[in-house]
């Protein structure tokens, strides 16, 4: 009994752990992979829909501050001034689970980050890395956009 107890206890602070995150509203459609400011350059940031890891929901960060989050399914878009960057997932670990990347934005370029999921026992993880925009374009087409509330 008493380990029953235990278990379901463990059961229920992953399962909070694991959903706590930003609020998000849906805000339409993938339109295309473009640029609207020529001055900035325009990241696209998306994470597949799939069973494994759908109750989870990832906070994105660039150069430290909240700039996203994505729920299963789901991408956003930023528009940013030429610079140096460090994107990268807001994880629920201190053991070093989940990488970012080093991000070089230009004037007028178009930019696919894919954000792909980890798994470890009671912690949430995961990676952003770079994609090519024709893989890009292909996985990205049928996920909804999302934007902070």
């Amino acid at each position: 009994m008493k380990f029953r107890f235990i278990a379901m206890a463990f059961l229920a602070f992953t399962l909070t752990a694991c959903t706590s995150s930003t609020s998000v509203v849906s805000s339409g459609n993938f339109e295309g992979l473009s640029n609207a400011e020529a001055e900035k350059g325009t990241i696209f940031v998306y994470r597949d829909s799939s069973f494994a890891g759908a109750a989870n929901q990832y906070d994105v960060m660039l150069n430290g501050e909240l700039v996203g989050s994505l729920p299963n399914g789901s991408f956003f878009s930023l528009e940013l001034a030429p610079s140096e960057n460090k994107i990268e997932p807001k994880t629920l670990t201190s053991t070093g689970f989940g990488k970012g990347t080093e991000l070089s934005i230009e004037k007028g370029t178009v930019q696919c980050l894919k954000l792909t999921l980890n798994f470890c026992l009671s912690c949430k993880s995961a990676d952003i890395d770079l994609v090519e925009q024709p893989q890009c374009e292909a996985e990205i087409k049928s996920l909804s956009k999302v934007s902070l509330r």
